[in-house]
């Protein structure tokens, strides 16, 4: 009888654990089992979210479940940046951020309300080459050039602000080719491109189609691009590393992030999601009308090692410029 009992405890006790394993199996394959929110730090219409409204639709038919975009604007990202840090590690709350959340603001703010290890890098999605750009009427044809110029006159170089990736670039240069340059900030890209065009300052480092007014009336002459290899929007123009200065180097990025403490199985299934979604010749064909490339990850851990990478690189260029933190 005691035997019986014995027997018959087991046999409960043994399925009920091949049911909590069968349950939690099942449990992890039907991930995601509902609709994912995404944080986009940035207002609905800017150049991150139109890249995030080509990627993430092509994601929801991949993962069987809606992505829902959250557009939270504000002072440099910050305000999108907290509430994607306060979110659940679910897997169900993501955020679709730049090189701005993860590169320039660490090292620009003193008091930033958010870290990077508040997050799960999933993969980068795409980036936008920015070009070297001077008056076509200053006759310049090459950075040698200008470098040259440089070395003998005062020239400048603009920028959309203050810490901003084209301010950052202009460092870079003066670093790597040992030259001074004259910083010309702006509220903006606009005017700094207007000024640009009319001569009033001598290079900028900025997008192609912010470009576009200038390389329309022939005002403005392209020399180079800044990322690592030649962009297929101007296959014509070397990169900065190629003509030797290795430093030169930033692309605007956009990628995809989850909350620390997400389960690395769901991590996962973005990420494969999120590089199929790549993959589809509708998704690259629509990121190129936005003048961006597809840039993927080799996988997460990957990517996190490119983040430390940047984000030390920005620190050691803003300590070194005595750029003050805001």
């Amino acid at each position: 009888m005691i035997y019986s009992q014995f027997r018959m405890t087991l046999i409960v006790a043994t399925s009920v654990m091949a049911l909590t394993a069968t349950v939690g199996l099942a449990h992890a394959q039907e991930y995601p089992a509902r609709a994912i929110d995404v944080i986009v730090p940035l207002p609905a219409g800017s150049a991150a979210d139109g890249v995030a409204r080509i990627v993430l639709p092509k994601m929801e038919e991949i993962l069987g479940q809606p992505m829902v975009i959250e557009n939270i604007g504000g002072a440099a990202h910050i305000p999108g940046m907290v509430r994607a840090s306060e979110q659940e590690p679910d897997g169900y709350h993501l955020l679709w951020a730049t090189i701005a959340d993860f590169s320039s603001n660490p090292n620009m703010y003193a008091d930033l309300p958010y870290a990077a290890e508040d997050f799960s890098p999933v993969g980068r999605a795409s980036a936008q080459t920015l070009i070297m750009a001077v008056p076509t009427a200053s006759g310049i044809k090459s950075p040698a050039e200008l470098v040259e110029k440089a070395k003998s006159g005062n020239l400048s170089y603009a920028s959309s602000g203050i810490g901003n990736s084209n301010h950052l670039l202009g460092e870079m240069l003066m670093r790597d080719a040992a030259i001074s340059l004259r910083h010309i900030p702006y509220e903006g890209g606009s005017a700094a491109v207007l000024d640009l065009m009319r001569g009033e300052t001598d290079m900028m480092f900025y997008s192609l189609s912010q470009f576009q007014p200038g390389l329309q009336t022939g005002e403005l002459t392209l020399l180079a691009t800044t990322g690592e290899e030649r962009s297929t929007f101007t296959p014509e123009l070397p990169t900065m590393k190629e003509l030797g200065y290795d430093d030169v180097l930033v692309s605007s990025w956009y990628a995809l992030f989850a909350p620390a403490g997400t389960p690395d199985e769901y991590v996962s299934t973005l990420f494969d999601a999120l590089n199929e979604a790549l993959a589809d010749p509708e998704v690259i064909a629509a990121l190129e009308q936005t003048g961006t490339e597809v840039w993927t990850s080799e996988s997460p851990s990957e990517f996190a090692d490119f983040l430390t990478t940047e984000r030390n690189r920005y620190a050691e260029l803003v300590e070194a410029i005595g750029l003050e933190k805001r």
